[in-house]
């Protein structure tokens, strides 16, 4: 008997002993705060006057997965960025230029002549920033900052839609140049509100 009671009172003093250990939860603070984090190629991710740009960012158990992911990301972005400059460009042109019976064809055949170039532009596109960390928990992460020049992005595509043979309007290299130089100016003006 006296052996239960000893195994009983010594579990009971382990659970007392457990439970005080247990770190109570902070008290939520009445109070809003915040910090403020350093974001590495920050400088390098806004589009301006002569770039579309980006930056990207990943963490990964791998230093060249998270390397790869944050590019891609980057490129993500720009690609978005992009279809929006596009899709306007390719629809003023094609309803000023080919008029509404075949506005729609010439803004399909800029818009995929545009996708394919995008493509290269990414691919080709300049670096201007790359960082790499190691977290506490081991994980990579990492940033990295790409760009591409407007003005040769209008050239290039300027360049192939002239080439195209499905465009069964006469493509004005100059009047598009035109469209896509005030587009961009637009989007200038837009950022600097």
């Amino acid at each position: 008997m006296k052996k239960i009671l000893f195994v009983a009172l010594a579990a009971v003093m382990c659970m007392t002993s457990c439970a005080s250990k247990k770190v109570a939860a902070p008290a939520k603070n009445p109070g809003y705060s915040r910090v403020e984090i350093e974001v590495p190629c920050k400088e390098y991710g806004f589009d301006n006057s002569d770039y579309f740009r980006a930056a990207g960012t990943a963490t990964a158990v791998n230093q060249q997965n998270a390397r790869k992911a944050a590019l891609q990301n980057a490129k993500s972005m720009i690609r978005e960025k992009l279809g929006g400059f596009v899709s306007g460009l390719s629809t003023d042109y094609s309803r000023n230029v080919a008029g509404e019976a075949q506005a729609s064809k010439v803004q399909n055949i800029i818009e995929g002549e545009f996708a394919t170039l995008v493509e290269k532009e990414l691919n080709d596109a300049e670096q201007t920033c790359e960082k790499g960390f190691v977290l506490q928990d081991g994980l990579f992460e990492y940033w990295l900052a790409i760009q591409i020049p407007k003005k040769k992005l209008v050239e290039d595509l300027t360049s192939r839609l002239s080439q195209n043979e499905e465009l069964e309007i006469e493509f004005n290299r100059d009047q598009f140049r035109k469209y896509a130089e005030e587009k961009i100016k637009a989007m200038k003006e837009a950022q600097n509100k």
